[in-house]
């Protein structure tokens, strides 16, 4: 070997010793700024989180689902993750696809809506986890949020006017007055939130000599609250036929209890006001077409389908609705009536920029046959423009 083979030789071996180095350091460096983590299953990880948090009791309510009944359960059985620090970008890009596209039973895919939620909620939670070192700094960034187009921003899942008359006619005819009657009243005569009919008390529901109202109160010192708190509060007018029922079931039907509070609550049970919980139930169940005599548009045989049978599986249905849809529908079908939505605004307690976005579900002819029908009727009592 020459002097000048030998020289390049050393060089070489210098330059890996170099770079060897380099990795060693590097290394070390990364060991000793990566905080050692605390050790958690993702069950206690979900538990301190909540422990930790003060939210709105819906904000909660949602949350939890989400963690408690699709996360953790993930983890257990899907992922084989005992410990939450094991969580990486891999793991929780799996933990997305698998929450849109196989876990829910009542649909084949999350909408990008739900999908956007759900990472939302699962960033958040993440984040907070490293706030206690118990997974990777930076790990949330690895939870991706789905941008959406303005079409998917609204979910469309309306409860159609046809079909809310046909469950009522049914409650009417076979349930009359009871609680469950009465519940489907409240949401579909006034398109309030569940929130709002839930801390409804029996002095709430007034009659007088010019008809019947409702008085929605936000009393959050005993645990009824409103959405959007004093701003909320406001008496709503309902029907005079409405009015009836409610004063028949109150008469004869109610449960006679107090709260924990002493308050007599409208909607009642045995043990006290009934639970927000309770009261979707009532939704899920009464719109599932089986429950009203109607066939099922996926020909199953009623008395073998679990969601059927069942009343507390009655969500599993892929035709059953949430009470949301519920609210949307009554919005949309006073809209086509020709209501303002100023009107509509103060008595649903929604702004009229929410209301246009997500409630108004008309096309562009109901529209134009909703303001021609609130023409005709200002015209009655004035001449119109020019005219």
């Amino acid at each position: 070997m020459s002097a000048e083979e030998e020289s390049d030789e050393k060089l070489v071996s210098l330059d890996e010793f170099k770079e060897e180095f380099a990795d060693y350091f590097s290394d070390v460096m990364m060991e000793k700024m990566e905080p050692d983590l605390e050790s958690f299953t993702p069950k206690e990880a979900v538990d301190k989180y909540f422990q930790n948090r003060n939210l709105k009791p819906s904000t909660e309510s949602t949350q939890r689902s989400s963690l408690y009944n699709f996360f953790v359960p993930w983890c257990d059985d899907v992922a084989d993750i005992t410990d939450i620090n094991q969580l990486d970008g891999n793991a929780l890009a799996d933990y997305r696809v698998w929450r849109r596209d196989e876990s829910s039973e009542r649909v084949d895919k999350l909408s990008p809506k739900a999908e956007q939620t759900q990472q939302k909620i699962t960033r958040g939670f993440i984040k907070y986890c490293e706030s206690w070192d118990a997974v990777k700094p930076g790990l949330h960034e690895y939870v991706i949020i789905p941008k959406l187009d303005d079409e998917d921003e609204v979910k469309e899942e309306v409860l159609n006017s046809t079909t809310a008359k046909d469950i009522l006619a049914w409650l009417r005819k076979y349930e009359y007055a009871s609680v469950e009657h009465i519940v489907w009243l409240l949401l579909s005569s006034c398109g309030a939130r569940v929130g709002g009919i839930h801390s409804l008390d029996v002095e709430d529901f007034v009659r007088d000599d010019e008809g019947a109202y409702l008085k929605f109160r936000h009393r959050p010192k005993t645990e009824t609250t409103l959405k959007n708190e004093r701003k909320g509060e406001r008496d709503t007018d309902i029907p005079i036929d409405v009015a009836k029922v409610l004063e028949d079931y109150v008469n004869d039907v109610r449960e006679e209890v107090t709260d924990d509070y002493g308050r007599e609550p409208l909607l009642s049970t045995e043990s006290g006001r009934m639970a927000k919980s309770t009261i979707r139930n009532y939704v899920y169940k009464w719109t599932r077409p089986c429950s009203i005599g109607q066939e099922c548009p996926y020909g199953k045989n009623p008395t073998e389908c679990l969601a059927a049978r069942q009343n507390n599986h009655a969500h599993k249905c892929p035709e059953s609705l949430s009470c949301h849809p519920v609210r949307k529908g009554y919005i949309t079908a006073e809209l086509e009536a020709g209501v303002p939505k100023e009107i509509l605004s103060e008595r649903c307690d929604v702004s009229e920029r929410i209301m246009e976005k997500h409630y108004d579900h008309r096309t562009e002819q109901a529209k134009m046959k909703a303001r021609r029908l609130a023409l005709r009727m200002a015209r009655e009592k004035k001449d119109g423009y020019g005219e």
